[in-house]
């Protein structure tokens, strides 16, 4: 039976030449591909082909054409040799180098005296100097900066250390562009951490977050980990509620498949328990070949803006209600003084006073915000200031009761006007008609049971009022009873009680008042 033979050991395949003393250095250290190569070369060549060159020959063809930069110094650290790549970055011929010192050729490298000490402790004690980073500029050009890594070790012959071996690699545009890299990641994070919405980065094959930003924290209550690139431990499906999973889920697939997706969701905040809505838009990042590897995303807090909305749409609705109903006191209110006035003349006077307490409402309730309610005392005293009959300018009026007592939106128009009637009609033919009369107008809320809806009651009392004969009043005076006794019971749900006695007219009113705030009313 053949046995083959067992392999040749790579130290026998590259032959017994000591290359530890060659700029390549000890072949353990060589790539598979250049231990290869050189043992093929030292083979010699199969039947038929022509001879190999030696192994001088191989060495010397290795260091001329090396796309890295090799170089010998004697322990003068005076070159001896330089190949073709280190020749160029210096910006020198080969022949150029010998018989000189880096020193005397490169006097713009960065810490060349340093380097020259650190090289002769090489000549010294045998021992190599690795990883070196060089920075500086070279008669290539003296004014740009450069960077190289260089790897220096002792030549050898016999035990003697005879010279220096280095290889130089040029990093300039890596170390720029990785320096660019850094600098943006810099700026990215200092992006991210600066803004209040939360930037992540999912990674599909493993299926767990490349990046988040602080604004997890703030967002979620949660932190973060450190470190570029960590994977991170964040358990979005429990975070988002039950309802809204699903569409994320479909959301992340999508983007997996190449779309572009914003959509809402809400958030359960750990530890409060709120809710908060968030906007996310999700995009797909690819690799070179087309392939989605990660997905990114921007999560925003839009709960403030969609409380704004539904705020805007209430008020929007509120509005339209409110202009619907004035429409519709308008339109009563310009049949029922027609129907009442004598000719066009009285009936321009009569509804353009109206149309005035109509506005003055308005103006009242353009000045109150959200749940607010117009006061009671705020309207009767914005009435009586239209007529400059408030006790301040006048003596004969006295007001009693407690200062914001909130009525209802819907119904204030047609209060408004009821109290227009009364004091029109005191100006004309009552207390604020004549000298010797007194007007007193007194309101507060009245007990009622739990669960009851809060009323207020009012009373509006003229005394010695000389009244007029029977048949003398005008017309109007009745339109305006008829509106206090019929249209205020009808749309405000109250009961009137209105009487013209010997001496004034005397009107009570029970209405009910908004039912939310009407505790806040202050004495």
């Amino acid at each position: 039976m053949h046995v083959p033979d067992p392999p040749v050991p790579a130290v026998t395949a590259l032959g017994d030449y000591d290359w530890a003393s060659t700029p390549l250095g000890a072949p353990e250290g060589w790539s598979p591909a250049l231990r290869a190569a050189v043992a093929e070369s030292l083979a010699g060549p199969p039947p038929g082909h022509p001879p190999a060159p030696s192994a001088a020959a191989a060495l010397d063809a290795l260091f001329d054409a090396a796309p890295l930069g090799l170089g010998i110094w004697d322990r003068e650290m005076r070159f001896v040799r330089v190949n073709a790549s280190l020749a160029q970055m210096n910006g020198l011929p080969p022949e150029a180098h010998i018989g000189f010192t880096p020193r005397e050729l490169l006097p713009d490298i960065a810490g060349i005296d340093a380097l020259m000490e650190r090289w002769r402790a090489i000549i010294a004690t045998g021992e190599p100097w690795l990883d070196v980073e060089v920075h500086g500029g070279t008669p290539a050009n003296s004014d740009k900066q450069r960077s190289w890594r260089e790897h220096f070790f002792p030549i050898r012959s016999g035990d003697e250390v005879v010279g220096i071996g280095a290889v130089v690699e040029e990093t300039t545009e890596r170390d720029r562009v990785e320096a660019a890299l850094r600098a943006s990641e810099a700026r990215f994070r200092e992006f991210a951490e600066a803004s209040s919405d939360v930037l992540w980065l999912f990674d599909i094959d493993s299926a767990r977050f490349a990046y988040l930003s602080p604004a997890l924290r703030k967002l979620y209550g949660v932190g973060v980990a450190s470190g570029r690139g960590a994977p991170l431990s964040f358990d979005w499906q429990t975070a988002i509620i039950a309802e809204d999973r699903e569409l994320a889920a479909t959301t992340l697939r999508r983007v997996r498949q190449g779309e572009r997706v914003t959509h809402d969701f809400r958030a359960r905040i750990p530890g409060s328990g709120k809710v908060r809505w968030l906007k996310n838009t999700a995009f797909p990042l690819r690799e070179p070949d087309g392939r989605v590897s990660h997905i990114g995303g921007i999560a925003q807090d839009v709960t403030e803006e969609r409380d704004t909305a539904a705020r805007l749409q209430m008020l929007i609705g509120e509005l339209q209600h409110r202009t619907r109903n004035l429409m519709g006191v308008i339109q009563a209110v310009a049949e029922s003084t027609l129907e009442a006035s004598a000719d066009l003349a009285d009936f321009e006077r009569a509804f353009s006073a109206r149309l005035d307490a109509l506005s003055r409402v308005q103006q009242l309730l353009s000045r109150i915000e959200g749940l607010e309610r117009v006061g009671f005392d705020q309207l009767l005293r914005s009435e009586l200031a239209a007529f400059g009959a408030l006790p301040d300018e006048d003596a004969r009026v006295s007001l009693a009761g407690p200062r914001g007592i909130p009525l209802r939106s819907g119904g204030i128009q047609t209060l408004a006007l009821a109290l227009h009637e009364l004091i029109t009609n005191s100006l004309k033919y009552g207390a604020l008609s004549q000298p010797g009369a007194t007007l007193s107008v007194r309101w507060a809320l009245l007990p009622v049971a739990a669960g009851e809806r809060p009323r207020l009651r009012f009373d509006w009392e003229e005394r010695g009022v000389i009244m007029p004969v029977r048949g003398d009043s005008p017309e109007r005076v009745g339109q305006g009873r008829d509106l206090i006794e019929r249209a205020v019971p009808y749309q405000l749900e109250a009961t009137v009680d209105y009487a013209l006695t010997a001496d004034g007219v005397r009107c009570a009113m029970v209405l009910p008042v908004s039912q939310t705030l009407a505790r806040g009313a202050a004495a």
